[in-house]
């Protein structure tokens, strides 16, 4: 009996002078907190940003200041600039304003010693030229109105051209796509279309095509550049820089047109040629066929030329 108590308190010191070892061990080995040291919650950690962890968050703020004071710096500058650009376009106003009010003081009302210059009379074709918004219409609706057309003609010619453009421009898209483009089905389907273009030239008649060609800027004279020695033009008169406008009856706009000329009907032929030289026109006869010429295109105005 007392051998079973004495072994039971033996048994308690022993365990608890084990314990009193694990405590001091622990004791010993953990670091002690400071009086700075800041609480740390058993839940949450330290936050970071983009990966950097607490101990560089100071140097991160440093940047950000220093970033911050070139941003500050540079809307400096560019206040400055700006203001230097407002003064000088405040000096260039002034500059104009000075120089339109001293042209005004200058300028005066035309006396009978210092007439005002005349308007320059309307040739035939623009008295007699509807009016049109030209920034509503073509160049080809502007020629047409200044050839003397109608605005009902020129928005009805105006319309089958843009058709049968629109049509040539289909069949040429379709036959690229399908790979036909030179094939003899695209020719004679381009064919069909032109036909269906009536020539403006026989709509509206050599005299307004003279003018419309003239309006749009386009070639509408045949000009001799050389004549050719013992040839029939040498014979019959013809000098450089006269302008051939009619092949018998046939009015001209093109040296092509001269060249047709020349070959079609009866060879040897007599055929009147109308020139016009310095601004006077007369006749001169040449048989039908090469004339012995060098020609090229020109311009010239249907009122004066």
């Amino acid at each position: 009996m007392i051998r079973s108590v004495v072994g039971r308190a033996l048994l308690v010191a022993i365990g608890a002078a084990a314990a009193g070892l694990v405590i001091r061990w622990r004791a010993a080995t953990e670091p002690v907190p400071s009086e700075h040291d800041a609480p740390r919650s058993p839940v949450t950690s330290a936050p970071t940003f983009s990966g950097v962890g607490t101990g560089t968050e100071g140097a991160y703020q440093g940047d950000i200041e220093r970033r911050l004071k070139r941003l500050e710096a540079r809307f400096a500058e560019a206040a400055a600039e700006r203001q230097h650009l407002e003064e000088q376009l405040a000096a260039i106003a002034a500059q104009l304003a000075a120089r339109k009010s001293g042209s005004d003081e200058t300028a005066s009302a035309p006396t009978a010693s210092s007439p005002a210059a005349a308007p320059e009379a309307p040739t035939n074709a623009e008295a007699n030229a509807p009016e049109v918004d030209d920034s509503k219409v073509s160049a080809m609706e502007r020629a047409l109105a200044t050839a003397g057309l109608d605005a009902a003609t020129v928005a009805d010619i105006k319309r089958r051209h843009d058709e049968n453009t629109m049509a040539e421009i289909y069949l040429r898209d379709q036959a690229t796509r399908e790979h036909w483009l030179d094939s003899p089905r695209f020719t004679a389907e381009m064919a069909a279309i032109e036909a269906e273009r009536t020539p403006l030239r026989n709509e509206i008649g050599d005299d307004a095509y003279d003018r419309y060609l003239f309006a749009l800027g386009q070639s509408n004279r045949v000009r001799v550049d050389d004549v050719l020695q013992q040839s029939p033009a040498a014979q019959a008169g013809l000098q450089t820089g006269d302008l051939i406008v009619r092949y018998g009856d046939a009015r001209l706009f093109s040296p092509s047109e001269l060249v047709n000329e020349t070959r079609s009907g009866t060879a040897g032929e007599a055929v009147q040629l109308e020139i016009i030289r310095n601004g006077q026109r007369f006749e001169v006869q040449v048989p039908r066929g090469p004339l012995g010429l060098r020609v090229a295109a020109t311009q010239g105005n249907p009122e004066t030329s």
